[in-house]
């Protein structure tokens, strides 16, 4: 009798093993991705096709949650305050930008069980200096990498049609792009008889005193994110202002603002105004992203298939004061997938992503849409071109981990004939950049910055706001460097020092972790 009732409980035991190994291998719930919108994602009209023949071949349900760029830190917060579930959260912003979700109780890390149970294809592909960027001084893996393949976003682009016209080569120098500005603002280069609506140099969405200017005065990235620190020579980590070159960099500014060669309404400018002037033929010159002269312009082309509007990026300057020779660049891998708080089960989400990877086939379904329909093969094998108006149907919607190797899948084939100016333009200048321009990313890019919980977490942001203030006195000339410097004196003493003690303090911690 024993040893039945012994028998009885072992099956027992077994049976309640087996079931709840099968209740762990069967979904229930639809996996949920939220990402954040990159250009028209959430606008294209076969999304549901993909996805359904995704789910097909993969054997999972899943949601994806597209938010807007301009929007996103207002939903995120709403759905993270509200507890919704969800399992993997985007973060293409930046390096470090999951400390603070991770400070917020709103993100979890990756144990080594989940990545090399349902991660495997991604394990195998990453290489070790790829998990820099989403690793804590601990060592806690806090989102999955993604691969770029082209980090030269800040370098500037020119008219060269209209260096062309200047009889100008394209500019080595800063005095020698000074004199381009120059000419644009005393000729009538667009030729519509207003010798005095064109600008030299119109910064897209971002501060005329980032961009170039800031990687040749401090060092520092330019590109269309704002720079804020630097690394000084005594090892300390300081805002920007405390820099000994920042009173040149302000001036020079401010000078090019007061000569005309940026127009005089750039502290209200928006985009879109910035995109209106370029396809009335207005710009000369732009920072931000690599292309973002070709966005205004590309509807200027359209408009007249005889303009002969064309633009290239410039090659790094010679003389450059902080002796970094280089453009404003990103590094090859960035922090990416995040996993929720409110996940319960994300084992379907990451085999979703493990699927992505699993094969060519999968990779392409799920990046560019279904082939022959969104996307044609090239004979080689190695390349792959778009039909006409494919990319309003689908494209990118469910890639869910940007990862970009055209050593193992096919990159898209771009030709005059295959594709818009836009495109072509864009490609050219890409090919040019990688060429031989040269980038520099952020000292410190892939540090978790995060004032939570330090000395630094209650600050008013006053000290920014009175250097912002500064600025823009100093770009009407109502500010001498005298004046500058003291300003810059009580900005650090209201939280200067504070933010760069902890900045410090977390640098190192990072730079010097195991």
């Amino acid at each position: 009798m024993k040893k039945l009732v012994s028998l009885v409980l072992a099956v027992a035991m077994l049976l309640s093993m087996t079931a709840a190994a099968f209740a762990e291998d069967t979904q229930t719930e639809p996996a949920r991705f939220v990402i954040r919108s990159n250009s028209n994602k959430e606008n294209k009209t076969e999304n549901d096709k993909v996805k359904a023949l995704i789910e097909e071949k993969s054997g999972i349900d899943f949601e994806v949650i597209v938010v807007a760029e301009n929007t996103w830190n207002e939903k995120v917060n709403v759905m993270i305050a509200g507890t919704e579930k969800f399992d993997t959260l985007n973060l293409t912003a930046g390096g470090g930008v999951w400390a603070n979700y991770a400070s917020n109780g709103a993100i979890q890390p990756y144990t080594e069980e989940m990545l090399n149970t349902y991660l495997p294809n991604v394990m195998a592909m990453v290489p070790e200096e790829a998990w820099v960027p989403c690793k804590d001084a601990q060592g806690n893996i806090w989102a999955l990498p993604r691969h770029e393949t082209f980090t030269a976003g800040g370098v500037p682009s020119i008219r060269t049609d209209w260096l062309e016209k200047l009889g100008m080569e394209m500019p080595t120098t800063l005095a020698e792009l000074e004199q381009y500005f120059e000419g644009v603002k005393t000729t009538d280069v667009n030729g519509n008889g207003d010798p005095n609506d064109e600008y030299g140099y119109i910064p897209y969405f971002q501060s005329l005193f980032s961009g170039p200017l800031h990687v040749y005065y401090l060092g520092t990235k330019g590109d269309c994110n704002d720079v804020d620190r630097f690394l000084d020579e005594d090892g300390t980590v300081k805002p920007w202002y405390m820099h000994k070159n920042a009173w040149a960099l302000v001036s020079k500014g401010a000078e090019w603002y007061q000569k005309g060669y940026i127009n005089q309404d750039y502290l209200t400018m928006t985009n879109e105004t910035a995109n209106d002037m370029g396809a009335t033929d207005r710009i000369g010159m732009c920072s931000g992203w690599y292309n973002m002269g070709l966005q205004g312009t590309e509807r200027l082309v359209a408009a007249n298939p005889d303009s002969t509007c064309s633009w290239a990026a410039i090659p790094n300057f010679t003389d450059a004061v902080s002796g970094v020779n280089a453009w404003g660049g990103n590094p090859i891998y960035m922090a990416e997938v995040a996993l929720s708080a409110t996940s319960e089960d994300p084992q379907w989400a990451l085999k979703l992503i493990n699927w992505i990877f699993d094969s060519q086939d999968n990779y392409m379904l799920a990046t560019y849409g279904i082939q022959d329909d969104h996307w044609v093969l090239s004979e080689d094998g190695k390349t792959f071109t778009q039909p006409e108006g494919a990319t309003d149907r689908y494209m990118l919607e469910y890639q869910l981990l940007e990862w970009y190797d055209y050593d193992k899948y096919p990159e898209p084939l771009v030709t005059k004939e295959n594709s818009t100016w836009r495109a072509y333009t864009a490609w050219e200048m890409r090919n040019q950049i990688n060429a031989g321009i040269k980038t520099v990313p952020p000292f410190d890019y892939y540090v978790p910055y995060d004032l939570n919980g330090t000395e630094a977490e209650f600050l008013t942001d006053d000290a920014n706001t009175l250097i912002k203030e500064a600025m823009e006195k100093a770009l009407v000339g109502e500010l001498t460097e005298a004046q500058w410097n003291e300003t810059v004196q009580t900005a650090w003493e209201i939280d200067g020092q504070i933010r760069s003690a902890v900045w410090t303090e977390q640098y190192n911690n990072f730079v010097n972790a195991d």
